[in-house]
């Protein structure tokens, strides 16, 4: 590559200085690759068998004799002029340049910059996401600025299986086992029917996702507003040992923003979620999640829930068996029963509370502090110890 940048300064004295110029700039532009620079050692060789060299001279030695041929040539003009001995070996070099090395004219040259590498392939994905989402800096640390809405990292090959295609080929290690039987699998294709069957369940998946997006929260009756109040979360997640709860229902209560003040980073933002569950047969509980995520608080919460059940009795499997009024810290509710049919006037979340539980007729009044969580301790508190 140094031969080659050398040899472009040489050009300008062996082609003439307009045309050799353009040439010795298009060079250092293309920085010659590996062919042309071979051609271009071929050439100067082939040209220059006048000149006198030693065996272990090199191509840049032979430019330097040229170009001080040229400077010293008689009459000052251009290389490729008559009337000098050693004029037809730089004719000779001329046509080899034109016609090994694939110079043409400067007419159509284009000087284009060509980089092989960049940022996206230096760094790592964690690196490029740290700086997509600002997940770094004194701002962000200390919770300084008020934030619109922060950005999340999305998962680019969801809905994507590697070695998956059109063809349909079992690749072993990517969309199947490696192993089968104690024996490592050969490459294989799929029938036509099959991956008609494999393509047809992708597309019904995704469009399952933007059906998803599409769905608008259905509130319960009660709870009004741009609230989570009353939403459904399905029932908790399996438990370690395989038990389901298919049956339990999961409501939320109250989604509050907390915050915690650190040395290091400040005002630290949380959010604190208050649910109830319930099979609507007696047994029901409630729990507290807290996360750094709205979801993971969601579903901290609902799969706490389930862990601390208590079990109601109720009269007739529609109310309660006697009027009961209590106290809890600074909340007072008064519940009394009520015949079949009467319905479920009370509290919004008292009333998804009881039909969490199964009570399905029953009239409760709340004064004092209506703070979310006292009145749901004080609730549960209240129906468990019925006398």
């Amino acid at each position: 590559m140094a031969a080659a940048v050398r040899a472009a300064g040489c050009l300008s004295v062996l082609c003439g200085l307009p045309a050799g110029h353009l040439w010795a700039r298009q060079l250092f532009l293309n920085t010659f690759p590996t062919t042309s620079i071979l051609a271009f050692k071929t050439a100067i060789s082939n040209g220059l068998d006048a000149l006198p060299r030693s065996s272990n001279q090199t191509t840049s030695v032979h430019c330097r004799a040229v170009y001080c041929r040229g400077r010293h040539s008689p009459g000052g003009g251009p290389l490729s002029s008559p009337g000098t001995r050693g004029n037809h070996h730089y004719a000779s070099l001329t046509h080899a340049l034109q016609t090994q090395c694939c110079i043409y004219s400067p007419s159509s040259w284009m000087g284009q910059q060509y980089r092989p590498y960049s940022f996206f392939t230096k760094l790592t994905a964690d690196e490029l996401w740290k700086g997509a989402l600002a997940e770094t800096g004194a701002g962000a640390r200390k919770g300084r600025g008020k934030r619109a809405k922060k950005r999340r990292r999305k998962d680019l090959n969801r809905g994507q299986i590697v070695g998956e295609g059109r063809s349909g080929f079992l690749w072993p290690g990517l969309n199947v086992p490696l192993m089968r039987n104690g024996t490592v699998q050969s490459i294989a294709q799929r029938s036509k029917e099959e991956q008609e069957k494999v393509e047809a369940s992708i597309v019904q998946q995704r469009e399952e996702w933007e059906r998803r997006k599409k769905i608008k929260v259905k509130r319960e009756r009660g709870w009004s507003g741009n609230t989570w109040g009353g939403v459904s979360l399905g029932p908790p997640d399996p438990g370690p040992n395989g038990e389901t709860y298919e049956d339990f229902d999961t409501r939320i209560l109250e989604v509050k923003n907390v915050f915690n003040m650190t040395a290091k980073e400040g005002r630290k933002k949380s959010v604190r979620v208050l649910v109830a569950v319930g099979n609507g047969r007696g047994a029901a509980g409630f729990a507290v999640g807290k996360a750094a995520e709205r979801m993971d608080a969601f579903r901290k919460a609902k799969n706490k829930a389930v862990n601390f059940l208590h079990y109601i009795e109720r009269y007739g499997d529609h109310t309660i068996f006697h009027d009961v009024s209590l106290t809890f810290k600074r909340t007072h509710i008064k519940m009394k029963k009520q015949p079949r049919g009467y319905g479920l006037r009370c509290h919004r979340a008292i009333i998804t509370m009881c039909r969490l539980i199964g009570i399905k007729d029953m009239y409760a009044k709340v004064s004092g502090s209506v703070n979310m969580l006292n009145l749901t301790r004080g609730f549960f508190h209240g129906l468990s110890h019925q006398a």
